[in-house]
């Protein structure tokens, strides 16, 4: 199982500092099997193996935790979207970008 975090607006993937809420996406065999919501992106560190982002932004602090930062290929994704994109492979490094 993958834990995966997005921030999010409107169900859509944004940048942290426009985000409504911060949604922890659990992922088991390509499925989604829960999604929790925490209220601040710091709940995420330490929670989740990826953080993705619709572009940069400062990821350090996941990567001192052991996560991965990924980029979405598009620039508004929805949690489904994402983990098809996650699942397939689809997602960007910050290093490869």
């Amino acid at each position: 199982m993958y834990v995966l975090g997005i921030p999010v607006k409107n169900e859509i993937c944004v940048p942290s500092k426009e985000a409504e809420k911060f949604a922890k996406v659990f992922v088991n065999n390509g499925k989604i099997e829960k999604i929790d919501y925490v209220d601040s992106r710091d709940d995420l560190v330490g929670a989740v193996h990826f953080f993705i982002t619709p572009k940069e932004e400062y990821v350090f602090d996941f990567l001192e935790m052991g996560a991965e930062p990924l980029m979405t290929p598009a620039p508004e994704m929805s949690i489904n979207d994402i983990v098809e994109a996650f699942m397939f492979r689809e997602l960007y490094s910050y290093g490869s970008v």
